[in-house]
């Protein structure tokens, strides 16, 4: 007797193929049969008028930071995400070399801990360069010595030896910024001789944005490392267009022999720290940021660095989270300026030193045709960019919603990309990026990671204002063969797991 049959359902199985139509049998956690299934099974599910898929995969996430508090991922798992690849941006829980928590110290740690919890979906992840850096350097505005460069080289072998995929870097972010082209190329060819790949938020996704994508092309051309350019976008009006220019660049260095790929979240608006917007990273050093914000002569000359064209674009920030102040989150700079009685540069230091620094927000700075453009080329993947909401009730949408309404607005209703394409995009696709055999795919061995939804009805309905609203159209969602969501609602399965790399 199987564990449980899906019946009748419409399947799209992830490889680009066409839509056929067939039952599924599953047992001990594996898809075991396609095909007209006459077997008797514990449980079935009736697919008819249904879309069956591979599990959806989010290629850009933050979950490795919340995991361990908040295991189960419900809004990764109510929005049809199986697996999640997380450490991004520079950014992982690990290592973290002084740290008293073994989960902390180093990758192999990590995973120790993630097997000794219910995971509501797999989790996969890179180490970050960032949390390298500052384990070895802190927080240090300047070269590494030789003798730093080779312990930051031992930590990122070290990681993926261990089971990470590979190392990102958020060039952004300090102290990631501080690096040079040289350092990361150094730290991308040891990642590489160890079997892993790189991914970065690159160093500007603005007036950079050409230079920042030609300096991780040339990273990953002098490393020979599988490359992904993070959640790829042009923010600012005068940056508009410029992803034709960008996804050109990446095509042309495919064409070259490079092996580079992107992922979007469907989404104009970004989201990150206020610090990552308002505080020039030399202020940043050494953890003296609220010093620097303390002293009146050096924040007016962190003010001065704001131009006035700038600071006109900065009325719409919407602040998510201001650590202590729930008063300040779910309101603009332009509504906290008129609390504070500032204007909305002053409203952002404010709220970055009464959060302690721990503040975030949204920034709406990109254009439809640009989410369009990169969401249609061939080697992008779908991403949140998000952890998991844990105890904060203000968040950006994609934390939520990406993949429903990647599917239901930029698929169905505006045609963007196919159905087909679309499935692909999120299923097979990062499971061959990222190296993850037994996923992506709808074929006998596989995993049994699977999304049931109506194509007719799936769509995002969490908002700025209203982030927590499930969405609707998602069926079932099945992670290791057990049902893990039903009509969008976390049954407390449990059944994902830690994957490490290969």
């Amino acid at each position: 007797m199987l564990d449980l049959i899906i019946k009748n359902g419409k399947i799209i199985d992830g490889t680009g193929a066409d839509p056929f139509f067939a039952d599924i049998g599953i047992e001990n956690g594996k898809i075991v049969f396609i095909g007209d299934c006459t077997a008797e099974a514990k449980k079935v599910i009736d697919a008819e008028g249904l879309v069956v898929t591979p599990g959806f995969i989010d290629s850009h996430s933050h979950a490795d930071n919340a995991v361990v508090d908040f295991p189960e991922q419900r809004e990764k798992c109510e929005q049809g995400i199986t697996t999640s690849v997380a450490g991004q941006c520079g950014s992982s829980y690990m290592p973290k070399i002084k740290s008293s928590n073994e989960a902390r110290r180093s990758a192999a740690g990590f995973f120790k801990k993630l097997n000794t919890l219910p995971l509501g979906a797999n989790i996969v992840t890179f180490v970050g360069h960032g949390t390298v850096r500052s384990s070895v350097m802190g927080l240090a505005n300047r070269e590494p010595t030789g003798d730093e460069l080779e312990q930051m080289k031992a930590l990122v072998r070290e990681s993926v030896k261990a089971g990470a995929i590979g190392v990102s870097f958020g060039l952004i972010y300090v102290p990631s910024c501080y690096a040079k082209t040289e350092e990361l190329v150094e730290i991308a060819k040891a990642c590489k001789a160890a079997g892993g790949m790189i991914s970065a938020h690159i160093r500007g996704e603005g007036a950079q944005v050409v230079d920042s994508v030609k300096e991780f092309i040339h990273i990953v051309k002098e490393s020979g490392a599988k490359g992904v350019i993070s959640h790829h976008k042009a923010a600012g009006v005068k940056n508009h267009g410029k992803t034709e220019i960008t996804l050109e660049l990446i095509r042309q260095a495919n064409a070259e022999g490079a092996d580079i790929y992107c992922d979007v979240y469907p989404y104009v608006a970004s989201s990150t720290s206020l610090s990552a917007k308002f505080v020039p990273k030399e202020f940043q050093a050494d953890n003296k940021m609220l010093e620097n914000l303390a002293d009146p002569a050096t924040r007016a000359r962190i003010k001065e660095r704001l131009t006035p064209q700038e600071t006109s674009s900065y009325d719409g920030v919407l602040v998510t989270v201001c650590k202590g102040h729930p008063e300040f989150q779910g309101k603009t700079l332009t509504e906290i300026g008129e609390m504070l009685d500032c204007d909305c540069v002053e409203a952002a230091l404010r709220v970055i030193e009464l959060g302690g620094g721990r503040a975030s927000a949204c920034y709406f700075t990109m254009n439809e045709s640009d989410v369009e453009r990169v969401m249609a080329y061939p080697r992008t993947m779908i991403c949140t960019d998000s952890s998991v909401a844990g105890n904060n009730s203000v968040y950006h949408p994609r934390l939520r919603a990406s993949f429903p309404r990647a599917i239901g607005v930029y698929c169905r209703e505006r045609g963007v990309v196919p159905l087909v394409e679309m499935i692909r995009k999120i299923t097979s696709l990062p499971a061959d990026v990222y190296g993850l055999r037994s996923k992506g795919i709808i074929r006998e061995g596989y995993d049994a990671d699977i999304c049931i939804f109506d194509f007719e009805k799936i769509i995002d309905k969490a908002t700025y204002a209203e982030p927590s609203n499930r969405c609707e159209g998602l069926c079932y969602v099945i992670i290791s063969g057990e049902i893990a969501c039903v009509d969008a609602v976390y049954t407390g399965a449990g059944t994902g797991r830690a994957i490490r790399r290969n």
